[in-house]
């Protein structure tokens, strides 16, 4: 029987996470304490144990706000996989987010094969992102002289920042200012830190991994104009090292042109909506809990 979630699952759904992703109680328990809503997670049940469950997490796409949701955490229990239950669910998470005024579902695959199993579920390649390698001595030539020191802003004034530069980027996922804080608080449970520069109304920021002892990654990336060379030197002085992986929206926008692209989720018209063709090279995904 496929249906939403209730409080009373939270516990036997933190232990199909675990199984499922092999990861420590530390991170269901965060989001399930912050994040889960009953309504927002789909379960199959068999013979009343929960063998499957997929959260759809409200989103907004860009430019105009359409109302979608995001599938994550899609995962069934080892002993009922290969059983069509996955695909179930997702075709009536479908039918349940059009239903509720959906009309779009976005998903990140979680490896490469998983890409011909959601398009066999209906989802078709539409998200990339660019990644930028940058040596040290580089992000230093661009970096202000000035050390901006510690900055501090709140998420709702980061994410107007974010929707605004996304928002001309037609199909991009934008999200609520609840959920832009919950991602900052969720990646910090797997090492990401915030950094920030800038003024008041003109806040730059990035999110940033360690990788190991001499690489970091720059997970987002977002500047007003004119705001890089601050970020930079908040990123060289946060994090120290030598090499610097950017993931970064396609196309153009902070070093534009360079890098290679790559595949980075699916988006499936529901409801009857018509799948709209990108104007930019392609939409951008990005803060979606990987």
């Amino acid at each position: 029987m496929i249906g939403p979630a209730g409080w009373d699952m939270r516990s036997e759904l933190i232990g199909l996470w675990q199984i499922c992703f092999h990861e420590p109680r530390r991170y269901p328990n965060y989001f399930m304490n912050n994040c889960f809503r009953p309504e927002d997670c789909l379960v199959y049940r068999i013979s009343g144990q929960i063998a499957a469950a997929v959260y759809l997490l409200p989103a907004r796409i860009a430019p105009d706000g359409v109302q979608a949701h995001y599938i994550f955490a899609a995962g069934t229990l080892p002993s009922f996989r290969s059983r069509g239950f996955m695909a179930s669910l997702l075709a009536y998470a479908a039918l349940y987010g059009a239903n509720r005024g959906d009309r779009y579902s976005v998903v990140l695959p979680a490896s490469q094969p998983l890409y011909s199993f959601y398009e066999r579920c209906g989802y078709f390649d539409y998200y990339k992102i660019r990644s930028v390698p940058v040596v040290r001595a580089r992000l230093e030539q661009l970096a202000s002289q000035l050390s901006p020191g510690r900055v501090l802003a709140c998420s709702s004034e980061l994410n107007r920042l974010r929707n605004s530069v996304l928002s001309r980027r037609k199909g991009s996922v934008l999200w609520s200012d609840e959920r832009f804080h919950f991602t900052m608080g969720f990646g910090s449970t797997y090492g990401d830190e915030l950094v920030c520069s800038g003024s008041e109304g003109r806040r730059s920021y990035a999110i940033c991994r360690r990788t190991d002892g001499k690489a970091c990654s720059v997970r987002e990336a977002i500047a007003v104009p004119g705001g890089f060379p601050g970020l930079a030197a908040a990123i060289l002085e946060r994090f120290p090292a030598e090499t610097y992986e950017f993931r970064l929206p396609p196309g153009g926008g902070l070093f534009s042109g360079e890098g290679a692209e790559e595949r980075c989720g699916m988006l499936r018209p529901i409801g009857g909506t018509k799948l709209e063709e990108p104007v930019v090279s392609a939409p951008y995904l990005g803060l979606a809990l990987d």
